[in-house]
């Protein structure tokens, strides 16, 4: 499944969606305004403009939770950091190393790049930072 926009996530609203998601899915604007050291009217107008974006369900006083949208696109953010990390890992880079190194540019890089270096490493199911979990057809090379 496709979502159109996915490119268009902020680093620091990936970042959000990549908490959400570890966090089963549901916080309270207080989780995230903790969590990143921002206040809560700042949570809570990124949350705000994650829901009108169609990623979040967002009720006030009570939390949000990702919609199948903000779900799908949060986890191609965990899958392109595991396999970057995992590609750096290959290149003598310790595992704080390259999670750390990844996290400067890894908003940059596309989905097809993605998929074509997940390609390359052999499909892995296991990177320095965790379990990659493959979308469908994630390998499959593009059509020409």
């Amino acid at each position: 499944m496709e979502f159109q926009g996915e490119d268009e996530v902020s680093p620091r609203k990936a970042e959000y969606l990549k908490y959400i998601l570890e966090s089963g899915g549901f916080v309270k604007t207080t989780d995230i305004a903790n969590n990143f050291g921002i206040s809560p009217s700042t949570a809570t107008k990124a949350i705000r403009e994650m829901a009108e974006a169609g990623l979040l369900i967002h009720t006030p006083y009570a939390g949000a939770t990702l919609t199948e949208k903000g779900e799908h696109i949060a986890h191609f953010i965990m899958r392109r950091h595991r396999i970057l990390a995992l590609l750096f890992s290959h290149y003598g880079f310790t595992p704080g190393e390259a999670c750390a190194e990844v996290k400067r540019f890894e908003y940059h890089v596309s989905r097809d790049a993605v998929n074509r270096i997940c390609a390359s490493l052999g499909h892995p199911m296991m990177s320095v930072c965790g379990r990659i979990e493959h979308e469908e057809g994630c390998c499959i090379e593009p059509a020409e």
